[in-house]
Order: C-alpha cells, then structure tokens, then sequence
C-alpha cells in the first residue's frame, strides 16, 4: 500500500512521498509490524516469546486508530473519507466494492478453513510423534 500509492500519488501531488499525517502513521504502523515479525523470529523460549509478542502487538494496535482517524484529525493532502464520512459514493463504486468485500471474505474463509486442517494435520502429526516416543519406536 505505502509502495502502491507512492506510485499512484506522483502524478498528483507531484512527489514521490510527503510526510503526511496518514502517509507517516501508515508508515510506523508498517514499521511496527515488520519489528513484530522479527521479534517473533528472534526469541527462541515459546512462552517468552509469546508474552513479549502478546505485550508488544498490543502497545502496536494502539497505532491503527491513530492512523485511521488521522485524516479527520488533521488537515493533510489525503480527502476526507467517502464512506462513513458524510461524503457520496457512486452507487456503481459501491456495487464494486461489495463485490470485493464479498471476494475477500471468501478468500478469508478458504483460507481460514486451510490454516485450521494444516494446524490440525500439525497436532495429529505432533500426537503420533509423542505416541512413538513413548512406545521407543525410531521416528
């Protein structure tokens, strides 16, 4: 999205990035995703490293309203919103958009639905493997 709409904003604004109040909030909240990702990777102990996570991503969460409700806190080069901000939206836009809602929960779904067999294939494996270990079968 930052990349995405560096893109499509030069020819309107006439550069390449502008430090806006939207612009910079989406960007510390990019910034504190990746850092959540590296911290996840870079503590080896589970549950150290699922409290630090968990502490952590909730500091981070405070950041997503903060860049939500920016372009109505200040005054920026981004419009005021269309949906849900008084403003009008073309009734073909809005069939669009809920086509693409509709899309993206069903991609949700399926992808929902293969997370939880590949995590339930992850236990079953886990249960035979401490199945074998305790009979003293070679893994």
């Amino acid at each position: 999205m930052l990349i995405t709409g560096s893109i499509w904003a030069h020819p309107v604004w006439g550069i390449w990035w502008t430090w806006d109040a939207r612009l910079t909030s989406t960007f510390v909240l990019w910034v504190l995703y990746v850092c959540y990702l590296l911290l996840r990777t870079l503590i080896d102990d589970p549950e150290r490293r699922a409290v630090v996570s968990a502490v952590f991503s909730i500091f981070a969460a405070f950041d997503v309203p903060f860049v939500y409700f920016s372009i109505w806190f200040f005054r920026t080069q981004h419009p005021q919103p269309v949906i849900g901000g008084g403003g009008s939206l073309d009734p073909r836009m809005f069939d669009v958009l809920v086509v693409c809602w509709v899309a993206t929960l069903g991609m949700l779904a399926v992808l929902l639905r293969q997370r939880y067999r590949m995590e339930a294939l992850r236990y079953e494996v886990a249960q035979l493997q401490l199945e074998a270990t305790r009979r003293g079968d070679p893994q």
